[in-house]
């Protein structure tokens, strides 16, 4: 089911609402971790939000590093999942200019979130091992 969302870039005023739904007890089979440092122009890091009438539905961001490799996070509201929304945030950061010229994009899920690893294996990414934390690792290589 695609959802009527519009994404935007990920703001202070938007990690404010994460905030009260990433804490819930809820909210513990997340994609990846929340960021937890302000978002700005010149960081190496990279938002987006899902929202609707205001309210953030997803967050996603990726940490860019100096040899094109990105680190893919992402964030669905518990109210809000299994309702394509990440899927659709996924796909809008895979087509942003930043992202499309990165080498390699890595993400971790979680081995629980079947949605999650169904999304990533759609996006093209590949399962590549496990990480020290348990989290299946993910990775999506540019074709060269």
């Amino acid at each position: 089911m695609q959802h009527d969302v519009t994404i935007v870039d990920l703001q202070p005023k938007h990690l404010a609402q994460v905030e009260s739904w990433a804490t819930s007890q809820n909210a513990t089979k997340t994609l990846l971790k929340q960021p937890v440092t302000p978002l700005s122009p010149s960081s190496d890091m990279q938002g987006w939000a899902a929202t609707q009438d205001n309210e953030v539905l997803a967050i996603a961001t990726v940490k860019l590093n100096e040899e094109h490799v990105g680190y893919l996070e992402c964030m669905v509201k518990p109210s809000a999942r299994r309702q394509g929304i990440g899927s659709q945030l996924v796909e809008y950061v895979l087509h942003q200019p930043s992202v499309e010229i990165l080498t390699h994009l890595h993400a971790t899920v979680d081995r629980t979130n079947i949605a999650a690893q169904k999304t990533l294996d759609d996006k093209g990414f590949s399962r590549t091992g496990y990480s020290a934390d348990g989290h299946i690792e993910f990775a999506r290589h540019k074709s060269q």
